[in-house]
C-alpha cells in the first residue's frame, strides 16, 4: 500500500457505536414505533364497519376508512426517507410520533366523514415519517455485523402488530355502544393510540439527553439546511413519484368502488402509468447525489427483484384478514374478539419464525431457494382456501388453520428475507431511502390486494355472505403467488461468491467492503 493510500485511509473518520445496552433500547423504540404504526392500520380490519355506520360512509366509499391512511403512507414513504439522508433522522422522528397521536386524537371526536377522510390522509404522512427514519437509525447504531439481526427484529415487529392489531381492535370492540356517539369503540381505540404516541414522544424528548443525543452517534449529525439541500431533495422528481403512487392507489381504490371501466379508474391509473416510467428516466439523467432514488441503486444485484416482491408480501395478509374476520362477525355472528382470535395463528406462525430467523440468520443469508420454498407453502395455504366448504366448524380446523400456520410462516420467510437483504445490500447512509422504497412496495400490494378484493367479492350476488365470492377473491391470490414464485425463480440470480456490502461514490459507482450474501 502506498504512503499517500495509508494517509488517506488513516484519515476516514471513525464510527464510533453506541453499547450494545443503547443499541437495544433504541431498537426497542423503533419497535414499539413500528408496533403502533402498524396497529393503527390493521385495527380497521375490524373497525370500518363500525366507522362506517357512525360517519354513515355509503359502501361504496367504506374502502376509503383504510385506504385515505394507506395512500399518503405509501406516497410520503420516499420523501421522509429522503430527508432522513438530508437533515438526518434525529431531527423528523420525535416531531413525527408527535403529530400521530395529536391526529389520533382530534380524529376521535369527528363526525363527518370527510374530515375523517382527510385527517387520516394527514396521519398517514406523519406516520411514514417514522420507517425510514428508523431504518437510517438503526444503520447509525448497529455496526454492519449486527444489522441483519436488527433489521429481523424490527420488521418482524410490523407482521406480529399485524395480527395483534386485530385483537386489540376485538378487546376495545367489547366496549358497549349505548353511552353516546362519542363513546363509541373505535373513538376510543384512537385514543389509546393518542396516549401511547404523546405520552411516549414526550418521554423521548424530555429524557431526549439519555436517549436520542446519548445512544446516536454524533458524527450522523447533518450539517443543516441550506440551497444545497433543497437541490439534492430533487422536488420535481419527489412531486411526480408522489403524484404517480396517490394517483395509482386511488385508481384502483375508485375502480373497486365503482367500476374498472369507468373514467374514475381508468383516469388516474393511465396517468399513474405514465408518470412512472418518466420518473426513472427522469432519476437516471441527474447527478448521483441529487437524485431522489439513485439510478445506481437499481443496478445492486438482486435489489429490483427483491423490491419488485414487496409487491405481493403485504396484500397476501391483507386479503386474509378483511374477509376472514368479516365473515366470522357478519354471517356466523361472532363476536369481533373471537373472529381476530380465529386469525391468530397467522400471527403465531408469523412470530414463531421471526424468532427462529433470529437466532439462524443463516437460513436466509443466501435466499433464493427460502424464498422459493416459502411462497409454495404460501401458494399452497390458498389452495387450502378455495377448497373450504365453509370457514366455521370443522373446516376451520382441517383447511382454514394448516392454510393460515404454513402460509404465513411462509411469507414470513418471504418479508424478513427480502427486508433484510434490501437494506444491506444498500450503502448505510441510504438504508432509510431503501427501507421507504421496500415500504412503499409492501403499502402498494395492500392497495391492489384489497382493491382487487373488493371488486371480486361483487362476482356473484350475496357479496361476502356468499362464499363464491371469498373464493373468487382467493383463485386471484392464489394466481398472484403462483406468478411471483416463477418470476421469482426466474429472475433472481445466485452468485457463487457472496455479494458484499456497498457503498457509492458520488458517481453512484460501487465500491466493495464487507463480505454479505443477499
Amino acid at each position: 500500500m502506498s504512503e499517500e493510500s495509508i494517509v488517506m485511509e488513516l484519515s476516514k473518520p471513525v464510527v464510533q457505536y453506541p453499547n450494545r445496552t443503547r443499541q437495544y433500547v433504541l431498537l426497542g423504540i423503533f419497535a414499539l414505533t413500528m408496533f403502533i404504526d402498524v396497529l393503527a392500520a390493521s385495527a380497521f380490519f375490524v373497525f370500518t364497519g363500525a366507522v362506517s355506520r357512525d360517519l354513515e360512509i355509503p359502501f361504496a366509499q367504506q374502502s376509503w376508512v383504510i385506504t385515505s391512511y394507506a395512500v399518503t403512507f405509501a406516497s410520503f414513504l420516499v420523501f421522509w426517507g429522503k430527508n432522513a439522508e438530508l437533515l438526518g433522522p434525529k431531527t423528523i422522528f420525535c416531531p413525527a410520533f408527535f403529530c400521530v397521536g395529536v391526529l389520533s386524537l382530534v380524529i376521535s371526536f369527528i363526525t363527518n366523514r370527510y374530515a375523517f377522510f382527510v385527517l387520516r390522509g394527514i396521519a398517514g404522512v406523519a406516520a411514514a415519517a417514522l420507517v425510514p427514519t428508523a431504518y437510517r437509525l438503526i444503520g447509525i447504531a448497529f455496526p454492519l455485523e449486527k444489522r441483519s439481526k436488527a433489521y429481523t427484529l424490527y420488521g418482524m415487529t410490523g407482521s406480529i402488530a399485524n395480527v395483534t392489531g386485530t385483537i386489540i381492535a376485538g378487546v376495545v370492540a367489547l366496549i358497549p355502544r349505548d353511552q353516546g356517539v362519542q363513546m363509541v369503540e373505535w373513538r376510543w381505540f384512537f385514543r389509546i393510540v393518542a396516549v401511547l404516541a404523546i405520552v411516549l414522544t414526550l418521554t423521548f424528548r424530555i429524557a431526549g439527553a439519555l436517549i436520542s443525543f446519548w445512544i446516536i452517534p454524533k458524527d450522523a449529525k447533518p450539517d443543516g439546511i441550506n440551497r444545497q439541500t433543497w437541490k439534492r431533495l430533487d422536488v420535481p422528481g419527489l412531486v411526480m413519484l408522489q403524484c404517480a403512487i396517490i394517483l395509482f392507489i386511488t385508481g384502483l381504490t375508485l375502480g373497486a368502488s365503482y367500476g374498472w371501466g369507468r373514467a374514475t379508474f381508468l383516469a388516474p391509473f393511465l396517468i399513474a402509468i405514465v408518470l412512472f416510467p418518466l420518473f426513472f428516466w427522469r432519476e437516471s439523467r441527474i447527478p448521483y447525489d441529487n437524485a431522489l432514488i439513485p439510478s445506481a441503486l437499481w443496478r445492486l444485484p438482486n435489489f429490483l427483484v427483491l423490491v419488485l416482491l414487496s409487491l405481493l408480501t403485504l396484500g397476501w395478509w391483507s386479503v386474509m384478514f378483511l374477509p376472514f374476520i368479516e365473515t366470522f362477525h357478519d354471517v356466523h355472528g361472532e363476536t369481533y374478539l373471537l373472529s381476530a382470535l380465529r386469525t391468530l395463528p397467522i400471527g403465531v406462525s408469523a412470530g414463531f419464525i421471526s424468532v427462529v430467523l433470529v437466532l439462524y440468520p443463516s437460513i436466509i443469508a443466501r435466499p433464493k431457494w427460502p424464498i422459493v420454498i416459502s411462497l409454495t407453502l404460501s401458494s399452497v395455504a390458498y389452495v387450502l382456501f378455495t377448497q373450504a366448504p365453509s370457514v366455521v366448524g370443522k373446516t376451520y380446523w382441517s383447511y382454514l388453520l394448516p392454510g393460515m400456520l404454513i402460509g404465513s410462516a411462509g411469507m414470513q420467510v418471504v418479508l424478513l428475507s427480502t427486508n433484510v437483504g434490501l437494506v444491506l445490500a444498500a450503502p448505510p447512509e441510504m438504508s432509510g431511502l431503501v427501507g421507504a422504497v421496500y415500504q412503499t412496495g409492501l403499502q402498494t400490494s395492500s392497495v391492489i390486494a384489497l382493491s382487487i378484493q373488493a371488486g371480486l367479492l361483487t362476482t356473484f350476488e350475496g357479496g361476502i355472505q356468499n362464499l363464491k365470492n371469498l373464493r373468487a377473491s382467493f383463485y386471484f391470490e392464489l394466481g398472484w403467488t403462483v406468478l411471483w414464485l416463477i418470476g421469482f425463480t426466474l429472475l433472481y440470480r445466485s452468485s457463487k461468491e457472496p455479494h458484499r456490502s456497498k457503498t457509492l461514490d458520488g458517481e453512484g459507482k460501487e465500491n466493495l467492503e464487507v463480505p454479505l450474501h443477499v
